[in-house]
């Protein structure tokens, strides 16, 4: 009768751990429930709107800072590098470029194509908000838009000639999954390559890693990707970058940039439109 006494004993312990065990683990499934509810909520929900503490004034100017930080990531104030861009389209060979960039205080750019041979001497300059472009057997620098495309590329002549977006975006957060953020810019005037862009970015690094373009009736146009951080001049900077066609399938462009070399100065005359044949 004991051994039997102490086997019930044993068996209504047993089954008083497993109610228990069963009670925790059900616990613990509805506050995981619970938490990935939370996770999927805030990640749906606009950054604004996460953050109740945060006033619009003060979410603005984290968008404005994360936007200037980004352009500091990209390029120096002044520097000179070189790039190669090649283009590839459907039923076409492919077709390349290297060129030499000058850019100072990320207002004035020059761009000049040093191959293919049957190219070389064409320059593309920048100052302020006027695009030339220099040909030899052409007496005077042609005028160019920023909305067109950048040498038969998928990028736009803005893409690659101007270096700081604030200076033609206004940015605001939308969106934050993880440690990214996502900006969306707004032309700042009419002559603005995109009407709204779409930017991701990391905010650990300060370093865009994806952008969606659209035009002015909403629709997307392009997609960018930056790619391979590689150290310039002391910081991790992307070095390629490929430009999606989302209107020609099977259309982009890859851009890497070779070298980039900050400058204390460069000279004037490099970004004098009456110099361009120099």
């Amino acid at each position: 009768m004991k051994k039997v006494l102490m086997a019930l004993v044993t068996v209504f312990t047993a089954m008083a751990i497993y109610a228990e065990s069963v009670t925790t683990t059900a616990n613990d499934v509805t506050t995981t429930a619970m938490e990935i509810t939370n996770t999927a909520t805030a990640q749906e929900t606009p950054v604004e709107e996460q953050n109740t503490k945060m006033s619009k004034a003060e979410a603005k100017e984290l968008a404005d800072k994360i936007l200037k930080k980004t352009d500091e990531s990209m390029y120096p104030p002044i520097f000179k590098g070189t790039m190669k861009m090649t283009t590839y389209r459907n039923g076409r060979e492919p077709l390349v470029y290297d060129y030499e960039i000058y850019s100072k205080n990320n207002t004035t750019a020059l761009l000049k194509i040093v191959a293919p041979p049957r190219e070389k001497g064409k320059k593309i300059l920048m100052t302020q908000d006027n695009l030339w472009m220099y040909m030899p057997e052409v007496s005077r620098p042609i005028r160019l838009t920023r909305k067109q495309s950048f040498m038969g590329s998928t990028f736009s002549n803005e893409d690659l000639t101007s270096s700081k977006m604030y200076d033609d975006y206004d940015p605001d957060i939308i969106d934050q999954k993880g440690n990214l953020v996502l900006l969306r810019l707004k032309g700042r005037r009419d002559d603005v390559a995109y009407a709204t862009i779409d930017f991701w970015v990391d905010k650990d690094k300060m370093i865009p890693t994806e952008a969606t373009y659209y035009g002015l009736a909403g629709k997307a146009i392009k997609k960018m990707f930056f790619s391979d951080l590689v150290e310039f001049n002391g910081k991790l900077r992307p070095s390629h970058m490929k430009m999606e066609d989302l209107l020609e399938k099977g259309s982009y462009t890859e851009v890497i940039i070779e070298t980039l070399e900050k400058q204390d100065s460069l000279p004037d005359y490099l970004f004098d439109q009456s110099q361009m044949g120099r």
